[in-house]
């Protein structure tokens, strides 16, 4: 089985889109987590704003964001040249941004995988709306796809496989960063 990556941006070196309407009780991120991993219905654009990066920079140039994850920012650049990846296990929605030149468009996955969560290595804790896991392990034999997938038991977290990794390189596209690397049986 080839290695496992969550899904995300780099915040260090790229700027990040959070949304522009800060209200908790209808965020995106929080909508996105209440569907677990439904195609969501009805749904207007989202209105974001683009924050500086951890360095200081404030500019366009990522090809994703992934801070209000699992609601995903990407530009209609990574669309384009993944989109044979993105658009069979997801769902492309409108959002709203300051960008003159570059185009984005949101991404929510709603391909779920089940029976690949591994409950007796992962640290993760019940409650009463289902798990809190803070370090996930997977089942490899379970991964059925090659690229882009989450689990039915985590509504936050987005893998991706090495294979993804690689086609993000050939691309050339910038911002993510597969520095979590997710521990598999």
């Amino acid at each position: 089985m080839s290695k496992i990556f969550r899904l995300k941006s780099n915040f260090v070196d790229f700027s990040v889109f959070i949304e522009a309407d800060n209200d908790d009780s209808d965020s995106i991120m929080g909508l996105s987590m209440a569907q677990k991993w439904k195609a969501f219905k009805g749904l207007g654009p989202v209105q974001l704003e683009l924050k500086k990066s951890d360095t200081g920079k404030k500019n366009y140039q990522s090809d994703i964001s992934s801070f209000l994850s699992p609601f995903y920012v990407l530009s209609d650049i990574a669309l384009d040249k993944l989109g044979d990846i993105f658009l069979p296990g997801g769902q492309v929605l409108p959002v709203i941004t300051d960008s003159k030149k570059k185009a984005f468009s949101g991404y929510y996955p709603t391909r779920a995988l089940s029976g690949c969560f591994d409950r007796e290595n992962s640290l993760f804790r019940e409650t009463e709306r289902g798990l809190i896991i803070e370090k996930p392990v997977l089942k490899a034999d379970n991964i059925t796809d090659e690229y882009l997938f989450s689990i039915e038991e985590d509504i936050s977290r987005v893998f991706v496989t090495e294979a993804f990794k690689r086609r993000v390189e050939e691309a050339g596209l910038l911002g993510f960063d597969f520095s979590v690397e997710i521990p598999t049986t």
